[in-house]
């Protein structure tokens, strides 16, 4: 018997001593408020386009100071309350297919916002497959996804895998406090 309750006290004692080497759980990163995220997304937009988009194709953000009007969240699909945070460029003219876009979906609406922008796509393919074929070509060839982080990417422009790798690339390459 005593063997027995000196195995059990050698076990238990093991077992101790595993747990105190332990490594705690990593501290989750806090998420940076809205409008940082905002600006960092801006700031990954901006670095993926020419010079010309920025200078002719405005950004909207969470945070900025004149509020962003209704129709921009009727074109996309959703409502501004579905987004925690965002920065998109996107043409409100039905003359050409372009967006370009990073919105971080508020708690429990990822589905909203990426089922908003999955119909946003195809209004845009629509309505220019006969009109603007062209323009319905790089509708068709829109990127939509979601990022390791989260965020849903939308890219509608020419040349959307070069500008969708180049904002992929800004995010990453962001300084940890603001992604």
């Amino acid at each position: 018997m005593k063997k027995i309750t000196a195995l059990i006290l050698a076990l238990a004692m093991c077992f101790a001593l595993a747990a105190c080497g332990a490594e705690p759980a990593p501290t989750p990163t806090p998420m940076p408020s809205a409008e940082e995220l905002a600006e960092t997304y801006k700031a990954a937009i901006e670095g993926a386009r020419s010079e010309q988009d920025n200078a002719d194709r405005g950004i909207m953000y969470t945070g900025q100071s004149e509020p962003m009007g209704s129709i921009y969240w009727e074109l996309l699909g959703f409502a501004e309350s579905d987004v925690y945070s965002c920065a998109f460029s996107l043409s409100v003219m039905n003359v050409q297919a372009y967006c370009v876009g990073l919105f971080m979906p508020a708690e429990g609406r990822a589905e909203a916002v990426t089922a908003g922008l999955e119909k946003y796509i195809e209004a845009m393919q629509q309505s220019f497959e006969n009109y603007l074929p062209d323009q319905g070509v790089i509708a068709d060839n829109a990127v939509l996804e979601t990022l390791d982080d989260g965020s849903v990417l939308i890219v509608m422009c020419e040349g959307q895998d070069t500008v969708r790798d180049a904002v992929v690339a800004n995010l990453q390459a962001a300084p940890a406090d603001n992604a």
